[in-house]
């Protein structure tokens, strides 16, 4: 009896390492399932989805249309410069100079003796110019040695042989000069306006003291 129940109680045992065996596959298998089901959660499958957009069918053309417009606008009148006879041929020598006045303003003329720029007359040599000087208004004066106009004031001087270039002084800019037309048949010579700004003037034209008319 002794040694059946000893064997019974064999019989009886359990293989540990078979239940390691079984537990460890159902604990996998419950693992997988899991992780199947948490990874499913965790990071869920993305869809690609075709999306049609319609857009509306542009059936009109659009149509640009001109307008024509009629305005009237008042233009004022053009303020101009006299042609004033000055002088005459016959009245000028080489070196010297003969005083006059344009459209109010004090100029000069005077033959160089040499082709200067604006020059009129047979020999191109008879220019005029503003007497007042660029710089602030002195009486710009003629020096026959060096063909230039010199203002006493400030010793400020201008080559009128090279349309009035500052060459000694203060101004910065040319001499105002008269273009002028020259008559063969008579020797008269006309100024017809000046190429910039007298001195102290804003519009050589608007604030002359004779009639533009």
């Amino acid at each position: 009896m002794a040694e059946g129940k000893g064997s019974g109680k064999g019989n009886d045992k359990v293989d540990t390492n078979r239940r390691a065996i079984v537990i460890g596959g159902a604990a996998a298998v419950a693992g997988l399932a899991a992780g199947i089901v948490i990874g499913g959660d965790a990071f869920p499958r993305l869809l690609q989805k075709t999306v049609t957009e319609v857009k509306p069918e542009v059936t009109e053309k659009e149509v640009t249309k001109t307008v024509t417009v009629t305005k009237t606008v008042t233009v004022p009148e053009v303020e101009q410069y006299q042609k004033q006879k000055i002088a005459n041929y016959s009245q000028l020598s080489v070196g010297q100079p003969m005083s006059a006045t344009y459209m109010g303003y004090p100029v000069f003329i005077v033959r160089t003796g040499v082709k200067s720029i604006n020059g009129v007359g047979p020999n191109g040599d008879v220019v005029a110019f503003s007497a007042l000087c660029a710089h602030m208004g002195g009486p710009v004066q003629y020096n026959p040695n060096t063909n230039c106009g010199v203002c006493p004031y400030h010793y400020s001087e201008y080559d009128l042989t090279r349309g009035g270039m500052p060459v000694i002084g203060h101004p910065n800019q040319y001499l105002a000069q008269l273009y002028l037309e020259y008559d063969e048949s008579t020797g008269d010579i006309y100024a017809v306006g000046f190429n910039r700004l007298v001195y102290g003037a804003h519009n050589n034209v608007l604030q002359s003291t004779t009639s533009t008319s």
